[in-house]
This record gives C-alpha cells, sequence and structure tokens, in this order.
C-alpha cells in the first residue's frame, strides 16, 4: 500500500472545521462548551507513522487562555475489511466503527505522474481496532524499535507471587514471541461514556480449546501522565487484594498513555445493587398513585418498608465502610512522599479549600447569567441556593475547631460506578477502580493529598443521585400527563420550591414517595460509616459541596435536563445546616 500521508496533511486536516467538530463528538474531549465555537487551534507535537497505517500523534489543543495535550492514535484505511480481525468482522462492530470514522476527501499533487489525486482519508481512533493492539503489543518488529519512537513496553512479572498473575504477564510476553499461536477478541467497555477508552481484549490460544485470558485495555487519552500505573503498584506492593492488577504499560514521550490491566471478575457495580432494590421498592409501595398512602408517614412502617425490600443494600453498606478504611491504608506507602500521610494546618487549608469553593460558584452563577434569561436555574429561588450555599461555607470554615487535619493519597472519584463486586461463597467480595483521581482537577492537582472525607463525600453523592433518578423516573412514568407536555424534573422543582395549600392525591404520593427515599438515603449512609472511622463530619460536607458543584457544572455542559439534581443536592446541604 503506498502511503500518501504525512505530517503536514495530517496536520492540515486535523486543524480543519470538521475535524475539530468531530473532535467535540468525542466524549473524552473535554471542555466542550468553551470551544464549541470551534476558535480553538489543534497542532501535532508527535507524528510517527507505524505499519502503514497506524498514526501515532499527540495533538495540542490552545486557544488565548488554554492549552491541553491528547493522546490520538489513528488508523487510515480504505475498506473497513482491510482493518478487521476475523472476529471483528460482525454487523454490529463494523457500524460501530463506521460511526466513529472521521472520513474526508483530499487532493493531492502526485509528482512522479504530475497529476493530481483526489484520496478518500477514512481515520478510525486505532484503540477501537485489535489491528492496534496486535501491533502495539505483540509485534515484536514494532516493539524492538519502541526506543527510536521514544516508547517504552514494560510488562510487569517481578512484582507477583502468585502463580495466576505470573501466568498472565507471561501470557503476554508469549504472544509477542509467537504471534501466529492466538487469536484476539475486543470488546469496548463502559459504552463510551469514559474519559478514557476502555476495552476488554480476550487472548486465545489457537492449539487449545481452553478459555481466553482477558485483559482490560487503557488508553489515557489526556496525555499528561496518568497517575493509575504508579497507584496500582502501590497497592500491589502492599499486597491489597481489592484492585485490578496492573500487568504493563506503554509510555510515550516518558508519559503514560496506555495501561494493561487485570480484567476483575464481576457481577456488576455497587450501584446495580442500591438501583435495582430502592426502584423496586418504589413501585411495588405505591402502584396506584391515586391511593391512600398516609400509613407510611410512620417512620417505623417506612423503616420496615426499606427492610423488606432493601435486604442487600443494607448488607453492603455494613461492609463496605470498612473496605473502604483498608483502601486507604493500602493506599500509604513508606519512603514515598506521594503517597505518605502529613498533619496539615487546618486554618490555612480550610482557607484555600473555602476560596476554591467560592470561585466555583461565582463562575456557576457568571455561566448561567449569560444563558436565557427564561431558563429556571436563573430564576431567584435558585440564584438564593448559590448565596445560601456561600455563607454555609463560611460558617464550615469559622466553626471547625480542630487545629490540624491529616491529608493522605485517596481515590478522589469514588461513585458507585467505581466499585466492582462478586460474591463468593454467598459473601460480597469488593474491587475499587479507576484510580486516576478526580476528573475536575489538572494532573498536577491529582498528586496532591486530601482528607479521606473527600472520598466519603463522593460516595454518598452517588446515594443522592439514585435517589433523585428514581424520583424522576416515576414521577415519568406514574405522575406526569401523558396528554400533555410536562417535565419531570419540573414536578421535582415544585416539590421543593413551590408549596401550595392545594395538593393532588398524585402530589401527596409524591412528597411521602420522598420521605421514604430520603429515609432510605439517611439509613445507608448511617450504615456506611464505619465505626471505626475518625471523621470529621464538617469535612465530609465541604468536599460533598465542592462534587456537587462539580456535578452541576457537569450538568450544565452535557446534560442540562439533570441540573435539578445537583442543585436539590445543595438545598438539602442548606436545610440541614
Amino acid at each position: 500500500m503506498r502511503n500518501y500521508f504525512d505530517k503536514n496533511l495530517i496536520q492540515q486536516v486535523f486543524n480543519s472545521n470538521e475535524f475539530k467538530g468531530w473532535l467535540l463528538s468525542r466524549r473524552w474531549f473535554g471542555d466542550k462548551s468553551s470551544l464549541s465555537n470551534l476558535a480553538f487551534r489543534v497542532t501535532i507535537s508527535y507524528f510517527k507513522i507505524v505499519s502503514e497505517r497506524i498514526f501515532l500523534t499527540i495533538i495540542v489543543i490552545t486557544t488565548q487562555e488554554y492549552t491541553k495535550s491528547y493522546f490520538l492514535p489513528m488508523i487510515s484505511y480504505g475498506k473497513i475489511q482491510e482493518i478487521l480481525e476475523p472476529r471483528e468482522k460482525t454487523s454490529g462492530n463494523i457500524v460501530q466503527l463506521t460511526e466513529n470514522t472521521y472520513s474526508k476527501m483530499v487532493a493531492l499533487n502526485v509528482y512522479d505522474k504530475q497529476k493530481e489525486k483526489i484520496i478518500s482519508l477514512n481515520l478510525v481512533e486505532a484503540e477501537y481496532c485489535v489491528f492496534f493492539w496486535k501491533k502495539m503489543l505483540f509485534d515484536k518488529k514494532i516493539t524492538e524499535a519502541f526506543p527510536a519512537l521514544s516508547m517504552e513496553l514494560t510488562l510487569y512479572s517481578e512484582q507477583f507471587e502468585d502463580e495466576i498473575n505470573m501466568t498472565k504477564v507471561r501470557n503476554l510476553i508469549e504472544a509477542s514471541l509467537y504471534p501466529e499461536r492466538y487469536e484476539y477478541g475486543l470488546e469496548q467497555l463502559g459504552g463510551g461514556n469514559t474519559t478514557n477508552l476502555l476495552f476488554l481484549l480476550k487472548i486465545y490460544k489457537k492449539s487449545t480449546n481452553k478459555e481466553p485470558i482477558s485483559y482490560i485495555l487503557k488508553s489515557y487519552k489526556d496525555y499528561s501522565g496518568s497517575l493509575e500505573p504508579r497507584t496500582l503498584f502501590v497497592l500491589v506492593k502492599n499486597n491489597f487484594p481489592n484492585a485490578p492488577k496492573i500487568y504493563g504499560t506503554i509510555k510515550l514521550q516518558g508519559k503514560e498513555t496506555i495501561g494493561i490491566l487485570e480484567d476483575v471478575s464481576n457481577i456488576g457495580n455497587l450501584g446495580d445493587i442500591y438501583w435495582n432494590e430502592v426502584n423496586k421498592m418504589i413501585y411495588d409501595v405505591f402502584k396506584r398513585v391515586n391511593d391512600d398512602y398516609s400509613y407510611l408517614n410512620n417512620k417505623e412502617n417506612m423503616s420496615n418498608m426499606i427492610k423488606k425490600h432493601c435486604v442487600e443494600s443494607l448488607k453492603v453498606s455494613e461492609k463496605i465502610g470498612f473496605q473502604i478504611k483498608k483502601l486507604h491504608n493500602a493506599l500509604i506507602l513508606k519512603d514515598d512522599p506521594l503517597y505518605s500521610k502529613e498533619m496539615v494546618d487546618s486554618k490555612d487549608y480550610l482557607k484555600n479549600y473555602t476560596d476554591n469553593l467560592n470561585s466555583m460558584v461565582s463562575k456557576i452563577l457568571n455561566y448561567t447569567s449569560k444563558k436565557s434569561e427564561g431558563a429556571f436555574y436563573n430564576s431567584p429561588k435558585i440564584t438564593s441556593i448559590f448565596l445560601d450555599i456561600k455563607d454555609i461555607i463560611e460558617k464550615f470554615r469559622s466553626e471547625f475547631d480542630i487545629q490540624q487535619i491529616t491529608i493522605q493519597p485517596v481515590h478522589q472519584d469514588l461513585h458507585f460506578q467505581q466499585i466492582l463486586y462478586n460474591k463468593n461463597n454467598g459473601d460480597y467480595v469488593f474491587y475499587f477502580i479507576d484510580f486516576e483521581g478526580d476528573p475536575q482537577l489538572s494532573q498536577e492537582e491529582r498528586k496532591e493529598r486530601f482528607p479521606i472525607e473527600k472520598d466519603l463525600a463522593s460516595f454518598l453523592r452517588s446515594l443522592s443521585y439514585i435517589k433523585f433518578n428514581t424520583l424522576i423516573n416515576f414521577i415519568e412514568k406514574n405522575i406526569v400527563d401523558k396528554n400533555k407536555f410536562e417535565v419531570p424534573a419540573e414536578f421535582l422543582f415544585s416539590l421543593y420550591f413551590r408549596k401550595s395549600s392545594k395538593i393532588s392525591k398524585k402530589h401527596k404520593t409524591l412528597e411521602i414517595a420522598l420521605n421514604l427515599l430520603n429515609l432510605w438515603e439517611n439509613k445507608l449512609m448511617g450504615k456506611i460509616f464505619d465505626k471505626s472511622l475518625k471523621l470529621h463530619f464538617t469535612l465530609i460536607n465541604y468536599f460533598t459541596i465542592e462534587r456537587t458543584l462539580h456535578e452541576l457544572n457537569y450538568e450544565l455542559l452535557f446534560r442540562p435536563n439533570n441540573i435539578i439534581i445537583p442543585i436539590l443536592g445543595l438545598k438539602e446541604i442548606i436545610d440541614k445546616n
């Protein structure tokens, strides 16, 4: 195949408005709101062509006030079948790859023929194809050339003492030595709704009928050096069994761009348990919205209802607090400053955090004020929440009377989907995943240490999201009038902000459902707080506000229909304090 493409041509393509629009459609491409006018420049800081059709690139996005780099490997193809393995040639996979392809007709001057040639340039993100992973991991000619490409492939085996994990690393090494003995299957994970690209790679040995060995492949799109491989290495050194093992990495110019992780056997994530049980409870209890449910105003009746319907939720809540404590202990590594504990002055720490939170509130107010005056988040009641939350933040700061705060490495983004679970002889086994840090922080900020309360706050916010999403779904199915254009979020807004002297049976049912969900949330929170955890609830409130503001900012940018959830989260903090 003759390759007509070089860095200059790809640079022109990448800086076109069409390609910028394609970039904005990528889930991993951040800051969509500020860049949506396409007034940014795309430059290529690294470019290499591997195996004729793989373009390894690092792109830099710049405006006058902004710069960010991304790892962006692409595969060029004429016909999609050219780059597919036999196991990939399914209609569903071909449709997915086609949908993720950027196509453009380009005119080239072919000097040896003294004429212009029109070529169709089809580019797909390389990580979606087995072809890319075979070349990067198992093609010996390419991996041996990595030093010349400023790349480094590292496979870990010496860190493991057990036969299972040592075998998995050896299997990777053998596949690179004898690639003809193996076949490969690839499956995207996370439904594409992740800030990095995540895939399940299955390696089949042709000569046997054994089950394939599976690995998680993670492409770190933000080219600033992910902290996750180092954190997973720390957990392995501390013999922490409840996180994926790290088997290898690929670095590009000294920064981690690809991680090879253990495929942890699991039934689902922790949120599945809570979500399924609480939704079943709500729909079983409130079968007819016009019935009389006043008997549930009795707290004991509500408690019995929760005990009856949420058996597994209560069970895992009793266990997970202790597991989080074990995780925090395992993140401490002696003689490594990045993974150590430290006592800091509380006044200075909270003063800085208060300033950061107030700045976040001001930025959100500034953003919303520029939107339509008719938007409901510009109503005086919503604006007053932001003003009140500033007062609450100052109240927390001024009343905190502990002289020193302990900071240490923490997960930073510990919500329910970051905890997988399995069962072993009827007992729950938990696995913590995605140690990339808080996605709202810069890579340097993620290297900072925090109070453990930061993880507890993000974890508890997951309960709030489940509570309100359950209520919104219930409203949509059972409360709104199907013959009218009614929005579920509007009903929820009215429930909190527009108290009426005349209440319909539907609204009364909705109020009781909310009371039941509030008690459900409080009961689970009580179970989650392990008594051996020495927690400062003021700090939990601090980090809950931070988390909720980050959620609000995210919903404003990507899911405006959901902004009612973080707004009500802030209102609940105000009402409780």
